[in-house]
């Protein structure tokens, strides 16, 4: 099966360590894929500075499909980030580039042509999804810690897959999960909760699965980790349980590295 991620890349800088690397959700969500054997690509635009070509070179190594990725006439998205005991912390975030990101004709009719597609926050995806999905073709969207987002509306009722990161299990997300399911296309929610694992729901009824206890050097990029081995499962055809079971080993692995993704 053929993914096709729809988002972001940026750069990660850590002005106190003089230190940054080329990421963003869809980047650390394909690279990872691609590292596990599904074929894949972007559909993003790029910053016309050091860091765009830095994203684009990494992006290459990683044997990533991007021909449709433009080059667009701003600087490229930058987070400035500090680590605290292993634990991410953002300090601020310019989108520059990504605040022009808009798909082309082409764009539309290329991310028709893949079995599954990968969305986030700054595809700002609502604008296209329902013109864009296929008979049989599988929506992700990663809607990271914007659980009460307006938009989130206009996206829920075409996904198969939504992912969301959550601070911690309890009632309330027990609710959530059950409330945000009755708005897809009779899709799985899944709550990524950090050290306290993953909890989905499919409509019927919920799969938990624990963390692993490992040794986290940066929490940068688990998420997209997660989602990446769960995809795999899914181009595998594993069930939910084995998706969930493979997310959290891939996350597990990048928490143990700085950067998020192994190249």
């Amino acid at each position: 099966m053929r993914v096709a991620a729809v988002g972001d890349n940026c750069v990660d800088v850590y002005y106190t360590m003089n230190r940054f690397y080329p990421t963003g959700n869809a980047v650390d969500f394909l690279i990872n894929l691609q590292q596990q054997g599904t074929e894949t690509a972007l559909v993003s635009v790029l910053g016309n500075d050091v860091f765009g070509a830095a994203i684009k070179n990494i992006l290459e190594r990683a044997d990533i499909n991007i021909s449709h990725l433009h080059q667009g006439d701003k600087p490229s998205a930058v987070a400035q980030m500090n680590l605290v005991n292993g634990d991410r912390v953002h300090e601020k975030f310019s989108g520059n580039v990504l605040e022009d990101f808009v798909l082309s004709d082409e764009d539309r009719d290329f991310i028709k042509q893949f079995d599954i597609v990968y969305s986030e926050r700054w595809s700002r995806i609502g604008r296209y999804i329902s013109d864009l999905q296929q008979p049989g073709q599988v929506w992700v969207h990663d809607f990271s810690k914007r659980v009460d987002d307006s938009t989130n509306e206009e996206i829920l009722p075409y996904l198969q897959y939504a992912f969301f990161s959550c601070p911690g299990r309890g009632p309330e997300l027990l609710q959530f999960l059950q409330d945000t399911q009755k708005k897809t296309k009779g899709g799985i929610v899944i709550a990524m909760l950090g050290e306290e694992g993953s909890l989905a729901f499919d409509g019927k009824s919920f799969t938990s699965q624990k963390a692993q206890k490992v040794e986290v050097v940066n929490t940068v990029g688990a998420g997209d980790a997660y989602i990446s081995g769960f995809i795999r499962g899914l181009c595998l055809g594993e069930n939910l349980v084995e998706c969930m079971a493979r997310g959290t080993e891939i996350a597990s692995k990048i928490i143990q590295v700085f950067e998020p993704y192994v190249l």
